[in-house]
């Protein structure tokens, strides 16, 4: 093999791995340097396998099957690497695969546009101008993976998708093999309109991956609103229930404080006649006049003191037996927003936990207190029947929609990363247990 076909190989491979170990780094399963250069090494030696077995076939088709035979090892690396699903890693490697094959589509453009030629072989003249907008478009690339391709991987809630889209990058890779290859074709079709075929081909390739990317970010960032608005409207009906039991105690207190009068001049009465029995049994008769506390107070925060009370309601509702224990400070470490989210999020998923089980054995603990002024620290335990769904990258699948991430899980990870916060999930023995600490310094 020559050095040209070395050289061009490297420039092809090393951005890939450069790439995915920048951006997706803190997503391999064990970054250990043993198993990085053992990957990029299996991943290198198959490049130059299938860059020698290329030459030795002629026809597009055969060159279209050699490059999805080397872009599927290159899938099976990584998945076997890194934390995301075979579907996610197949859409990665096609589109950082499309990099590379459009930094040499420009190079043979740019060598084109000099010569009016193109190579039938690989030569070190194509190899200098490929490194030269390697080293441009590198930074651009790098961000657009940071900033598109990775928030993408992360943010989408329904991972049913990742079976669908990768089929454009993939069909992008074979319509560049197989019809827009230059070696395939030799150069005997092209005039000097073929200088703006690779400028128009990698602007729509990457406009395309970027709208794309852009639109999935978009409606899972959509499906966590709808979830957060969910949990809004619920905590307004809490508070309206609220504040219905509230104005129903104080019609009952002015009614009462209407007939007190009536009261004490009926004692008077029992007084005057020395009748002590009667005294002893109007006041029993009256007491059940009073108007009872029907309003449970667990904070002084109206929002989360409305949110407790629903979902508590709730799981009495499914017969849980229910321990509630709650000493927070009038001012909390975070606003009674999030902290909202966060209750509420846990608490609905225990009460839906319990309405999916057949056993009449449920219960529910939520402690809410605050070890230090600055400290804040929440923990829902609940029974469960059936299996906890969890991906390799730590996220939870979510019991209500099918092969999609828990979203509020997801938020309350959220919240609690914004603040420095800790959260411990424990779930054995059909038991499921969060704990999340919270900090007041952000």
């Amino acid at each position: 093999m020559r050095l040209a076909y070395i050289i061009n190989n490297l420039l092809f491979v090393v951005p890939c791995i450069l790439l995915l170990l920048l951006v997706f780094w803190d997503q391999l399963k064990t970054p250990t340097l043993l198993r990085i250069v053992t990957g990029a090494s299996v991943f290198l030696a198959g490049s130059f396998l299938g860059t020698y077995v290329y030459f030795i076939f002629e026809s597009p088709a055969q060159h279209l099957v050699i490059s999805v035979v080397f872009m599927f090892s290159g899938v099976l690396i990584l998945d076997s690497a890194c934390k995301y699903n075979f579907w996610q890693s197949l859409f990665i490697i096609s589109v950082i695969k499309s990099y590379s094959e459009d930094v040499r589509f420009l190079s043979l453009d740019f060598y084109f546009l000099f010569t009016g030629t193109l190579p039938k072989e690989a030569v070190l003249e194509i190899s200098f101008i490929t490194t030269v907008f390697t080293v441009l478009t590198f930074p651009a690339i790098w961000w657009f993976y940071r900033n598109f391709l990775r928030p993408a991987l992360d943010y989408t809630v329904s991972l049913s998708v990742w079976k669908w889209v990768f089929i454009i990058p993939v069909s992008n890779n074979a319509v560049y093999t197989a019809a827009m290859s230059m070696e395939a074709s030799g150069g005997r079709y092209l005039g000097r309109g073929f200088i703006i075929i690779p400028p128009l081909w990698v602007l729509l390739t990457f406009a395309t991956y970027g709208i794309l990317l852009k639109m999935m970010i978009d409606v899972s960032k959509n499906a966590v609103l709808r979830e957060n608005l969910h949990l809004s409207e619920v905590q307004i009906a809490a508070q309206q229930k609220q504040m219905e039991l509230l104005q129903r105690s104080i019609q009952k207190t002015d009614g009462f404080r209407h007939d007190l009068r009536h009261h004490f001049l009926a004692m008077e009465g029992f007084l005057k006649d020395e009748d002590m029995e009667g005294m002893k049994r109007y006041v029993r008769q009256s007491a059940s006049l009073f108007p009872t506390q029907s309003i449970q107070v667990y904070c002084e925060s109206l929002a989360v003191n409305s949110l407790l009370s629903y979902y508590l309601e709730q799981a009495e509702r499914e017969h849980a037996d229910i321990s509630c224990s709650v000493s927070l400070e009038k001012k909390l470490p975070i606003p009674d927003a999030e902290l909202c989210i966060i209750v509420g999020n846990l608490l609905e998923n225990a009460v839906e936990a319990h309405r999916r089980m057949e056993s009449q054995e449920r219960f529910l603990d939520v402690k809410l207190s605050m070890p230090s002024g600055s400290i804040l620290l929440i923990q829902v335990c609940n029974n469960y029947e059936g299996t906890v769904q969890k991906m390799q990258d730590g996220t939870f699948l979510s019991s209500k929609r099918k092969d999609q991430k828990g979203i509020g899980i997801s938020s309350v990870l959220s919240i609690s990363e914004k603040y420095n916060g800790i959260v411990r999930i424990e779930y054995q023995e059909q038991i499921f247990k969060i704990s999340v600490i919270i900090s007041q310094n952000p």
